[in-house]
């Protein structure tokens, strides 16, 4: 007997012409209608039966739209953002709602929902509002994430595969790969091209030759990354798993920088391209020194582990790395090390907390600049603060203490 399923739309076309609102295609140049996406999902919901993958999307969508500084507090905006983020997350990882009771990170595991939205879903409930940057960043891979567990999906399901790619497996209607196996081969056969033709140019020719290579496949890599689900976690995976970013035979103690110069370039035209795919990179090197090898993530002789640190400490720190680091949180690296800490998760939460302001910020140290200028602008900024206090003061607000206008963490 056929199963009845009861849904809050009358017809199955329904359904994805909202997805079609809240996901439009590429060459899609009409009015914007997410917001009238939200006002049909608002509808439904009234209806019952709801699936929880479209009321999140209508919510993270709806704060989207709601993040407006010139009608809109930049308060409520973070408030709008976090509260949308928390229920997309709840909703999918608590275990009072869903049998068996486990912890969020474990059911986030399984569902493959990336770890960190569940520690930034324990931030925004628990402590500060995250800020604005964090909260838009983690708004975009939501609705991405949503996109590859629920949306990819609702198509009729009389689709078949119906054109091939040569030695990698099929396609399906929409475009989008048809398992796991098929994209991994496709990313590896892309970066094999990288090393095949590292070395071949004659130094002059080599540079300008391997910024125009790394560009086209990078082009390539974030376009079947977009059309594959968990396309950034298989690419991630591969460049770790299939002697990529590490090389193969590497022993302990042996320096990384050929490799560095060689994919980092790659790397970050990748990010540029699909910001979200960096949280990820650094998510799975994170977890391999966590999980995967944790029963020897204290010996000092294992490669593996030492080169996974290397990256990491290289992006971490590196001033090739500045502006990407700035889409990156940190909140993952410190709460993973935190939960299985070992000899290379110390390491690397002690140069977080060492160095977080001119990791993530991009500030330059006083010793840098010039003695004069950091008087001139010191003395400019202040003026400024004066000249703020005594306007607010005609309004009667009054400054409580003194205000040390130093940054946080300057002596």
């Amino acid at each position: 007997m056929a199963r009845v399923i009861f849904t809050p739309w009358r017809e199955h076309s329904q359904l994805l012409a909202v997805r079609s609102q809240f996901y439009p295609p590429p060459a899609y140049d009409g009015p914007d209608m997410r917001s009238a996406a939200c006002a049909r999902v608002e509808a439904w919901k009234l209806r019952g039966n709801l699936p929880h993958p479209v009321e999140a999307t209508a919510l993270l969508t709806d704060a989207i739209l709601h993040d407006d500084g010139m009608k809109n507090s930049i308060f409520s905006i973070r408030a709008t953002y976090s509260a949308a983020f928390c229920r997309f997350v709840t909703g999918l990882v608590d275990s009072k709602l869903h049998g068996q009771r486990r912890t969020m990170f474990q059911r986030a595991m399984d569902l493959g929902l990336p770890a960190s939205f569940v520690e930034l879903r324990h931030e925004a409930t628990h402590r500060e509002l995250p800020s604005l940057v964090v909260l838009r960043n983690a708004a975009q891979r939501s609705l991405e994430w949503l996109w590859d567990y629920y949306w990819a999906k609702v198509d009729n399901k009389n689709n078949t595969a119906v054109s091939v790619v040569p030695g990698t497996g099929t396609t399906r209607m929409d475009g989008t790969f048809d398992d796991q196996l098929s994209v991994r081969t496709v990313m590896r056969d892309m970066l094999k091209q990288v090393e095949d033709n590292a070395g071949k140019e004659p130094p002059r020719k080599k540079r300008k030759s391997q910024h125009y290579q790394n560009s086209s496949i990078a082009t390539q890599l974030v376009s079947v990354c977009r059309s594959s689900s968990e396309g950034s976690l298989i690419l991630s995976r591969t460049l770790l798993h299939d002697s990529i970013l590490i090389p193969a035979g590497r022993k302990p103690g042996e320096s990384l920088d050929d490799s560095f110069s060689k994919w980092e370039q790659l790397l970050q035209m990748i990010i540029e391209n699909h910001p979200t795919f960096l949280t990820t990179l650094v998510e799975e090197m994170a977890k391999e020194l966590v999980f995967t090898h944790s029963s020897h993530s204290n010996d000092d002789n294992n490669a593996f582990c030492e080169a996974i640190y290397m990256w990491l400490d290289h992006i971490l720190k590196s001033s090739t790395w500045e502006t990407s680091r700035r889409l990156l949180s940190p909140a993952y690296i410190l709460a993973a090390g935190d939960s299985a800490p070992n000899r290379w998760t110390r390491l690397l939460k002690a140069d977080l907390e060492k160095g977080s302001d001119n990791m993530f910020f991009g500030t330059m140290p006083d010793s840098q600049v010039p003695a004069r200028k950091c008087q001139s602008d010191k003395s400019e900024f202040v003026d400024r603060v004066s000249e703020g206090s005594r306007e607010l003061a005609e309004y009667g607000w009054q400054v409580l203490g003194k205000w040390d206008c130093r940054p946080l963490g300057v002596a």
